[in-house]
């Protein structure tokens, strides 16, 4: 009896050593994720523009809703937006982009005399036969038009990518109205269901209304096709990626001539990712 006590004994001595060595492993772990999580945690901005018109249009003024928020520090509008650090595609040197204050809101002004479309070609892959050597086949020949044609059917877009601009700070991800840069100026006028494509389990929908104020010619006929996306993000390592964010998402196709302010619906989404 006295024996089994003592091995009983030794046993729990035994558990209670290996259930302390447990929890200091497990406290190195999580000291050790939680400090990769610090040192590679970072906040970012995205912000991508598209612009494509069917036909020319001609003296042309846009503005354009541009992420912005009020900063209480300062009592104004202000935008991540630098068009100095943004990358620029397909935009002529004879069409002018900068920032205007718009009644105090910082919006994109894209103007010119005339802006004409830009069409290509397809490029139709070319087939690799076992034992051929990529290099020795044709290099496929890019052609660019102003209108469109059998052989230049593909309208492109002119676009504005601003990417990893870098707030400072953790960004709010869950509730960034009135916090955060936001197309403007906006109105929330609903709310997206969990039904709705665009929210994924944890996360909440709006619908925004923003306004493009535009003045141009074009034909009847023309399509001016304008899309915008922003997205502000929260990312960190531990064992992997992780990440949070809010994004936003405006499409519009404006027909015909355009002179006025067109208040075009978008949808808002946060609080996505891991918390």
């Amino acid at each position: 009896m006295g024996n089994h006590a003592k091995t009983l004994r030794n046993l729990l001595i035994a558990a209670g050593i290996l259930a302390a060595v447990l929890l200091v492993i497990v406290a190195l772990i999580a000291a050790n994720l939680g400090q990769s999580a610090s040192e590679s945690f970072r906040s970012t901005y995205h912000y991508e523009l598209k612009v494509s018109t069917s036909g020319p249009i001609e003296d042309a003024v846009l503005l354009i809703p541009l992420p912005s928020r009020y900063d209480p520090a300062t009592g104004t509008n202000v935008t991540p937006i630098n068009l100095s650090r943004a990358s620029l595609r397909n935009f002529d040197s004879d069409i002018s982009v900068k920032i205007e204050n718009v009644d105090g809101v910082p919006m994109l002004n894209i103007s010119a005399d005339r802006i004409d479309p830009i069409y290509k070609n397809r490029i139709t892959p070319i087939p690799i036969m076992p034992g051929q050597n990529e290099s020795e086949l044709p290099k496929p020949t890019q052609i660019y038009s102003d209108r469109y044609s059998e052989e230049t059917p593909v309208l492109v877009d002119r676009e504005l990518h601003l990417h990893d601009a870098d707030p400072g700070r953790e960004i709010e991800t869950r509730m960034p109205i009135g916090t955060e840069p936001l197309l403007a100026p906006y109105r929330i006028v609903g709310n997206l269901t969990g039904s709705d494509d665009h929210l994924s389990p944890g996360s909440s929908g709006y619908v925004v209304e923003v306004p493009f104020i535009f003045s141009f010619e074009a034909a009847d006929d023309n399509v001016l096709t304008i899309s915008a996306d922003l997205q502000g993000r929260n990312e960190w390592w531990v064992m992997g990626w992780q990440f949070n964010s809010y994004h936003e998402q405006v499409r519009h196709e404006f027909t015909g001539p355009c002179n006025g302010t067109y208040l075009v619906k978008g949808v808002l989404v946060t609080g996505e990712g891991v918390y």
